[in-house]
């Protein structure tokens, strides 16, 4: 299952990747209090001389799971995200590792911003999810794509507001 989430951010391109996407503060803020995981750690996160950026981040959101997808999945919604900054392309590429059901679970995203005017850029992400559990993979791609797009949009909206009250715009 492919789709594209699209939103529109009141700032720049080199303020969206430089004091936003990648600021610990911005993402302890949005992930631990205004979505409210009961995880979110950055494992790893290194700037290379060259502009590219990896990260490697632990997350576990809430999420409403139904109960069909518990008895193949169990409780936890919770990942490990695997990512990757290409400077020269501008795009950030992420493999997503479920806690269970890896094997049979891929989530791969890649993001990116254009510009859209003085200071407002768009930003897409592109999200492919396979699901291969018999029976129930339709449904898991389902929950994982409502989920997704729900947390990106209550993100986006947490992002406008923090660009303007940082006077990143």
């Amino acid at each position: 299952m492919r789709y594209t989430i699209k939103h529109i951010f009141n700032t720049d391109i080199d303020t969206f990747w430089d004091k936003i996407f990648f600021d610990r503060e911005y993402n302890d803020t949005l992930f631990k209090q205004h979505l409210g995981f009961t995880v979110y750690d950055v494992l790893e996160l290194e700037k290379k001389d060259d502009g590219s950026v990896t990260r490697r981040v632990r997350g576990v959101p809430k999420a409403e799971i139904p109960a069909a997808v518990k008895k193949v999945l169990g409780d936890s919604a919770g990942y490990t995200e695997v990512g990757r900054f290409d400077p020269k392309a501008r795009r950030f590429h992420v493999e997503v590792i479920p806690n269970t059901a890896a094997d049979k679970i891929k989530t791969k995203l890649s993001m990116w911003v254009e510009p859209r005017g003085d200071k407002k850029v768009e930003r897409f992400v592109e999200v492919d999810n396979q699901v291969k559990i018999f029976g129930v993979g339709k449904m898991v791609e389902s929950v994982i794509e409502k989920q997704t797009r729900d947390n990106y949009g209550r993100a986006a909206d947490f992002t406008n507001k923090w660009i303007a009250d940082k006077g990143l715009g």
